[in-house]
């Protein structure tokens, strides 16, 4: 892809805040879940989320390159929509908050050095989509046409509506865009798979069968196609596919983080 992304447009206003606060909770840590198999924050890894006990969703970890998974969660409730900060040592992510729950959800994020989180409950509609800001230091939530923000640890939570000043930084963080300075967004196609979207309003096909992409590394994009994880570089040259030691079940929402100096959501 050579064509530059243009300016992107963010036509919505603020709307009416669903998504509110309720409790928040701090639950300390004592130890890692990754203590001896990753370098939290010193070497690139994935997360994502596949089944576990019950076929809930838990999540895991693993190298970019494939191989041994390493399991993070074992909460016996659904958890989905992982996203690493920026340095790769917090995880973001929902957990429902009662076994087979679809009504109460709990925004979490987890000290992955030493396994302590914060907790805040919502209420419907759950995001979409969570990202992290740049530094680190703010969460950014969409929910239906909702944009919402919150401090991210060590600070405490606390849910707001995103300030309309705000509102073209969150809907950038929040959307998949490629290449680093960005070429383009990852948008799905008008009928199947997913397309590049640019500047001027044209897009080109990335994969006619693709789902879920995703940024990786920042100079390739990462998407589910025919039941694999493809990773597919932006500048061209042979796509290739994730694969793990560990036979998982439906492993999805993969979130990276590319070494000090790079990451992808």
């Amino acid at each position: 892809m050579t064509r530059s992304m243009g300016r992107r447009r963010f036509p919505r206003a603020a709307p009416r805040a669903l998504l509110t606060l309720i409790t928040v909770f701090a639950c300390r840590g004592s130890l890692s879940p990754l203590s001896n198999r990753l370098e939290i924050g010193q070497e690139p890894y994935l997360v994502f989320v596949a089944d576990g006990e019950g076929g809930v969703g838990d999540l895991f970890a693993s190298k970019p390159a494939g191989g041994a998974v390493y399991q993070i969660t074992y909460t016996r409730v659904d958890e989905r929509l992982p996203a690493l900060s920026p340095d790769g040592t917090m995880l973001a992510f929902l957990r429902a908050r009662a076994p087979g729950s679809v009504t109460q959800q709990v925004l979490v994020v987890m000290n992955l050095l030493n396994g302590a989180e914060q907790r805040v409950d919502l209420e419907a509609p759950f995001p979409e989509v969570i990202a992290w800001s740049r530094d680190g230091g703010k969460l950014y939530l969409r929910a239906g046409d909702s944009l919402l923000g919150t401090p991210a640890p060590p600070a405490p939570l606390a849910l707001g509506l995103v300030p309309d000043a705000e509102r073209p930084t969150a809907d950038s963080l929040l959307s998949v865009l490629l290449g680093d300075p960005p070429l383009a967004e990852a948008v799905p196609c008008d009928s199947t798979g997913v397309c590049a979207r640019f500047g001027d309003g044209t897009r080109q096909v990335i994969a006619a069968a693709a789902t879920d992409p995703t940024r990786w590394m920042g100079d390739s994009i990462l998407y589910r196609e025919t039941g694999e994880w493809v990773i597919r570089p932006l500048a061209g040259g042979r796509p290739r596919v994730l694969r793990a030691t560990r036979d998982l079940g439906h492993w999805r929402s993969l979130t990276v983080f590319g070494g000090p100096r790079q990451s992808g959501n």
